[in-house]
C-alpha cells in the first residue's frame, strides 16, 4: 500500500515530536507552568507548531499529577465553553487560540484562574499580556529537519526541491507539509512497508 509521507495521518499534531528551539526544552516549558496559579503563553504565527507542542506536553502533565482541560478556539469556534467552575489547584487549563477571545474575556479568565490557583497555558499569535514561555518561529533548517524525519531517508537529492517549496511561503510548517504532499504525488514518492522510495 502506497502512502504519502506528508499525508495528514503523519503530520497532524502529536504524530511527530516537537523540535525545541535553542535554549528551550520540554523540561523548561513544564517548569514554567507547573506551580499552582502559574500562567504563560506559547506565541507564534499560524502553522508554526504551537498545537504540536501542546500535544507533546499533554503526555507529561499526568506524570505531575495535573489534570489537563484543553479548549481549542478558532474563528468559527470562538464561543466554546471554558469550564472554569470545574477546575482547582490540581488543574491545568490549556486554551489553544487565546487570541480568538475578546480582551475583556481574556482578562476575566486570567483573573478566575488566579483566584482558583489554576494553571493557565495558552497559545496565541501575539502578545496577550501573559509571560511568554516559548516563541515558535520556524525557519528553513527546522523545515528541512522535519522533512527528513517524515521522509525517513537521506533528503540530499531532494534538498533543492524542498527548499523551493519552503520558499513559496516560508514560516508556515502546516502549509509547507500540505504543499509537500502534492510535491510527493507529482514525483511519485511514497511510503511502502515503512520505507520511502521514489518510483
Amino acid at each position: 500500500m502506497r502512502r504519502n509521507p506528508f499525508s495528514t495521518r503523519f503530520t497532524r499534531p502529536g504524530e511527530i515530536p516537537f523540535v525545541f528551539p535553542a535554549g528551550h526544552s520540554l523540561e523548561s516549558v513544564i517548569a514554567a507552568i507547573e506551580q499552582p496559579g502559574a500562567q504563560g503563553a506559547i506565541v507564534g504565527p499560524h502553522g508554526s507548531g504551537k498545537s504540536s507542542l501542546l500535544e507533546t506536553l499533554s503526555q507529561h502533565w499526568s506524570k505531575l499529577g495535573l489534570i489537563e482541560q484543553r479548549v481549542r478556539l478558532t474563528a468559527s469556534r470562538k464561543h466554546e465553553v471554558i469550564p472554569l467552575g470545574d477546575l482547582d489547584s490540581d488543574s491545568l487549563l490549556v486554551i489553544d487560540g487565546f487570541e480568538q477571545l475578546a480582551f475583556w474575556k481574556q482578562r476575566w479568565i486570567r483573573w478566575r484562574c488566579q483566584q482558583k490557583a489554576v494553571r493557565l497555558l495558552v497559545t496565541t499569535h501575539g502578545d496577550c499580556g501573559l509571560p511568554v514561555i516559548l516563541i515558535t518561529q520556524p525557519d528553513w533548517p527546522l523545515a528541512l529537519k522535519l522533512s527528513s524525519m517524515l521522509l525517513a531517508s537521506d533528503v540530499t537529492p531532494y534538498e533543492a526541491d524542498l527548499r523551493a517549496v519552503w520558499e513559496e511561503d516560508p514560516g508556515d510548517i502546516r502549509d509547507y507539509f500540505f504543499r509537500l504532499y502534492h510535491w510527493c504525488e507529482l514525483n511519485g514518492i511514497y511510503q511502502s512497508q515503512g520505507q520511502f522510495a521514489q518510483q
